[in-house]
């Protein structure tokens, strides 16, 4: 589940050729989800996100959970909810 979206702030130092030290920031923009298996929090980078999977519509799993495991259950609900068996043809 997609919680919120935060941005950090980070102040780095870089020294130039002639010796002084410039200070620079750069900001960070994080997305916060809280896992769909486990219900723990757990952040992820913008960069590392698609922005289209940065909504409810998809589920989200944490590092600590095993997603193929969390996907074959998903996949479970989804046959009783349209009462479909595993032998079905039909497609979703």
């Amino acid at each position: 589940m997609f919680i919120e979206t935060l941005k950090t702030l980070r102040l780095h130092k870089r020294e130039s050729k002639l010796g002084t030290v410039h200070t620079f920031r750069r900001t960070y923009t994080l997305y916060v989800f809280r896992c769909d298996a486990c219900d723990s929090v757990f952040m992820r980078p913008k960069s590392r996100v698609s922005v289209i999977r940065a909504t409810n519509d998809f589920k989200h799993v944490c590092g600590n959970c095993d997603h193929k495991k969390f996907a074959q259950r998903q996949g479970v609900k989804m046959r009783r909810v349209y009462k479909m068996d595993c032998s079905s043809t039909y497609t979703i």
